[in-house]
């Protein structure tokens, strides 16, 4: 059986951003046509075509403050590509 999406991918760190890393890799789409780039090939994105939405987190200072989100967008296909983007947690 292949190994689940968010499994794959979570808690690596984009290139150079150490302190941030995977938490969820979700495919999606929307109603709305807005045109984006991937975050891994830069390749022009619809999101009202298929693709996958990727939510990274980075822990906060204070015991009270949620963590910080972010997401990208990654094209449909590209996951091999998104696999070599990544880098492992030290």
């Amino acid at each position: 059986m292949p190994e689940p999406r968010t499994q794959r991918f979570r808690g690596r760190s984009p290139p150079g951003r150490p302190e941030w890393t995977v938490s969820t890799v979700a495919r999606r789409s929307r109603n709305r046509s807005e045109p984006t780039s991937c975050a891994v090939t830069e390749a022009p994105v619809e999101l009202e075509d298929s693709h996958y939405f990727v939510t990274l987190t980075r822990e906060t200072p204070g015991r009270f403050q949620p963590e910080d989100y972010e997401h990208l967008v990654v094209a449909d296909g590209a996951l091999d590509e998104l696999d070599d983007w990544l880098e492992d947690s030290e």
